[in-house]
C-alpha cells in the first residue's frame, strides 16, 4: 500500500512539471490506460515504475515485541524478627566480700600467702601460737605497749619522749591509723620500733564472719608492709581484746599470735584520765606485779603522752629495763 502512495506522488510530480512546461501550445495525449481506469493507482505498474521502486528505501520492518504470557511471581518475603531479645543476665565473675565498716584502701594490695583451707584447718588455737598475757619473770623486764586506732596527736610527744630514752617498744597499728598517718608510720620503722597489727577498722571480731577477720587482718599488714618495710607478723591484738577460741585459731592460721596485756592503763575507759592518774596506775604496782608485765596505752589519748616519760623515769630508778614485745616473750 506504501509503494502505491509514493508512485501516486511521484506520478502527480511528473503531471505537474510536464503542465508547466516551456512549450504551452503542446498537446498532450492522455494515457487511455490511465483515464480509463477509475482505479488508476491500482494498476500493474509500468517498467519504469518498477525502477523506480527498486531505487526507494525498502520498507521498515517492524517486529512486534512479544509480550509475556508467563504468570508473574512474586519473590518470597523474608521476614525479619526486629524485636530485641530478652536475653539472660551474664553472670560476672565476681566474688563476695563479707560486709565492712571500713572504707577500701587506695593504694592497698593484699598479698595473702595463707590459704582459706588453712584458715578453716587452725579453726582452734594452734600449739606455739598461744595467746601472750604475760612475758617471761625474773629479768625486770616490762614491755609498754601502745594501740594506734584513733587520733595521731599525740603521737610527737610520745616519740620525743622514746627518743629521750633511747627506748624500743611496740605499736598495734589499725589499718585505717596507717592510712591516715603515713609519715608516723614511716618514723616507727626509721626508729627501729616494733610493729603488730591491731585489725583494720577495729571491730569486734567475735561478731564478725571468718573471712572478715582475715581481710581485716591481710590489708592492714599490706599496707603497713609498704609504707614501713616490714610484715607486722607474728604480733596481733585483738580490738577491744575480744576474742574466742574461733578468732584465735583464725589468726594463727595467718600466722599470727594474739598479744593480750597484763596491766591496762585506763588510759581509753570511761573518762578522760590525768597524766597523775596514769603514772599512779602503773608505778603503784609492785615489782612482782610488774616483772615480765605487758602494759596496755593508747596513742589517741593526750595525757597518756604527757604521763610517758615520767612513766619511764620511774620504772628505770626501780630497776626495770622497758623492753618490747618480742624481747619480753622470747
Amino acid at each position: 500500500m506504501r509503494k502505491r502512495l509514493i508512485l501516486l506522488l511521484l506520478f502527480c510530480m511528473l503531471f505537474s512539471a510536464c503542465s508547466s512546461d516551456s512549450v504551452p501550445n503542446e498537446t498532450l495525449t492522455p494515457n487511455p490506460e490511465v483515464s480509463s481506469a477509475p482505479f488508476w493507482f491500482l494498476r500493474t505498474p509500468t517498467p519504469l515504475e518498477e525502477t523506480i521502486n527498486t531505487t526507494l528505501e525498502p520498507a521498515i520492518t517492524i517486529t512486534p515485541i512479544p509480550i509475556a504470557t508467563e504468570p508473574l511471581t512474586t519473590a518470597p518475603v523474608t521476614t525479619i524478627d526486629i524485636t530485641e531479645p530478652t536475653a539472660s543476665p551474664v553472670p560476672l565473675n565476681t566474688t563476695t566480700v563479707a560486709k565492712t565498716v571500713a572504707s577500701p584502701p587506695k593504694t592497698t594490695t593484699i598479698a595473702a600467702k595463707t590459704t582459706i583451707a588453712a584458715t578453716v584447718a587452725y579453726a582452734t588455737p594452734i600449739p606455739g601460737l598461744s595467746e601472750i598475757a604475760k612475758g617471761r619473770t625474773g629479768k625486770k623486764q616490762v614491755a609498754i605497749t601502745f594501740d594506734a586506732g584513733s587520733s595521731g596527736e599525740a603521737f610527737p610527744l610520745i616519740k620525743t619522749a622514746l627518743d629521750k630514752y633511747g627506748i624500743k617498744i611496740t605499736f598495734f597499728l589499725t589499718g585505717l591509723w596507717a592510712e591516715h598517718y603515713p609519715q608516723y608510720v614511716k618514723q616507727l620503722a626509721d626508729d627501729k620500733m616494733e610493729l603488730g597489727n591491731h585489725s583494720w577498722n577495729h571491730p569486734d571480731m567475735t561478731k564478725i564472719g571468718m573471712e572478715e577477720i582475715r581481710t581485716e587482718l591481710l590489708r592492714t599488714d599490706a599496707l603497713i608492709q609498704q609504707q614501713a618495710g616490714k610484715s607486722t607478723r607474728p604480733l596481733f591484738r585483738f580490738p577491744y581484746g575480744a576474742r574466742t577460741a574461733r578468732e584465735q585459731g583464725i589468726v594463727n592460721g595467718l600466722g599470727y599470735r594474739s598479744i593480750f596485756w597484763t596491766l591496762d592503763s585506763l588510759d581509753s575507759v570511761g573518762a578522760p584520765k590525768s597524766a597523775d592518774f596514769l603514772v599512779q596506775r602503773i608505778n603503784g604496782q609492785t615489782d612482782a606485779q610488774l616483772d615480765g608485765a605487758i602494759i596496755l596505752m593508747h596513742i589517741g589519748a593526750q595525757t597518756s603522752a604527757e604521763a610517758l616519760p615520767l612513766i619511764i623515769q620511774k620504772l628505770q630508778a626501780r630497776g626495770f629495763k622497758i623492753v618490747t614485745v618480742s624481747q619480753l616473750i622470747n
